[in-house]
């Protein structure tokens, strides 16, 4: 019944979104239909042209306005993506590189809080940042248009200029529209539900608070055995009443917890809870699942069969740290007795390390590191 209910949300959501992209579309492509009729052909290309870039550029100011609250709030700004370009702040300061990820291609900003005092007041701050800058930007951008307007510009650059505000305009205003209604779909929550999420109370609001400790406590660096056992039991037990679909974090959690105090045979029934729930992860990060699986069984079970297995199934992704995949091809090389292989995955592991936003799991990943090190010698 539960998985059903995740589905039938989850089918909801996504036809939701659809019903809504397709009525803005349909409104967007019959006022533009009815601009066009009065605009020389050469402006309705350049036009049609510089739609996507348009696009992008009302997705880097969204995601703008996240990164300014998130600022704003204390948070450490990591990672901020646009289409096919992402920036990733890495130990020796920010690097440029292809986002080749379809499911971030939208855009994408991550923020870590750096305490987690007031956390669910700063996380509320952060996700309207967004939605807000969508807003401002259509305001402004209708503005502009319409003091376009009465200008009159008569030269096809001055028409193609007047217009594309009001594609921007259109484009922003869709933008904040669709974040702003409170969804879930795809394992990605909308601006508007996580606002809902952290200001109705109650144990809505507690589920939501508690996980963002945990993830805002293992980004500083704690390692997962120092997570508080009685949240981490706290936040399953609301998950479950509540049918969270953010569950599938809290088994991530109990496996880390376990795995770093050495419980391996509780890990396994975590870390087989957290695949049995990997489709509520999104695609684009999906991938750590099966990296986090091949590690246990190579390092932990040595078992290099079911290792293998899993990591048959891992895609390279951009948010999944390459650490965590030279340590786990690191640990298959031992098993097939393949040292200097070992060696070279161990060294890229161990330079990689830093570049880790989860400073928790870095911390724990470089002692198990050391470990494979110290067994080869």
């Amino acid at each position: 019944m539960k998985k059903r209910n995740k589905k039938t949300s989850k089918i909801f959501a996504v036809t939701l979104i659809m019903m809504l992209s397709a009525a803005a579309g349909f409104f967007a492509a019959k006022a533009g239909l009815a601009a066009a009729t009065s605009m020389p052909a050469p402006v309705v290309i350049t036009l049609a042209i510089l739609f996507i870039p348009a696009f992008f550029f009302v997705i880097a100011l969204h995601e703008g306005g996240h990164a300014l609250a998130g600022v704003w709030m204390n948070f450490d700004f990591r990672m901020y993506v646009v289409g096919p370009f992402l920036w990733d702040k890495e130990q020796n300061g920010w690097k440029f590189k292809w986002n080749k990820n379809v499911n971030t291609s939208g855009g994408l900003v991550i923020c870590i809080p750096t305490s987690s005092d007031n956390v669910s007041r700063r996380f509320s701050i952060y996700a309207a940042g967004g939605p807000i800058a969508s807003l401002i930007t259509a305001l402004m951008a209708y503005g502009i248009y319409k003091g376009c307007q009465q200008l009159a510009f008569g030269s096809q650059v001055g028409q193609i200029f007047t217009y594309l505000w009001m594609v921007i305009a259109f484009l922003s205003a869709a933008v904040f529209v669709v974040t702003s209604i409170p969804l879930h779909a795809g394992g990605f929550s909308s601006d508007g539900a996580r606002i809902i999420r952290l200001l109705r109370g109650g144990d809505t609001a507690r589920f939501e608070v508690l996980l963002l400790k945990m993830i805002s406590s293992s980004m500083a660096g704690n390692r997962p055995a120092h997570l508080n056992k009685e949240e981490l039991q706290e936040a399953q037990t609301l998950a479950k009443q509540l049918n969270a679909p953010m569950e599938v974090y809290i088994y991530y959690f109990l496996y880390q917890a376990a795995l770093d105090r050495e419980e391996f045979e509780e890990a396994e029934v975590q870390l087989n809870e957290y695949i049995g729930e990997a489709e509520a992860i999104p695609e684009g990060i999906r991938g750590s699942v099966w990296i986090e699986a091949a590690f246990f069984y190579a390092f932990v079970k040595r078992d290099l069969q079911k290792a293998s297995e899993y990591f048959d199934k891992y895609k390279p992704a951009a948010l999944i740290p390459l650490a965590m995949v030279y340590a786990t091809q690191a640990a298959m090389a031992m098993l097939k007795n393949e040292l200097t292989e070992a060696g070279i995955m161990i060294d890229k592991a161990l330079k990689e390390i830093p570049n880790m936003m989860d400073r928790g799991i870095a911390n724990v990943l470089h002692e198990k590191l050391t470990a494979m090190r110290a067994q080869m010698s």
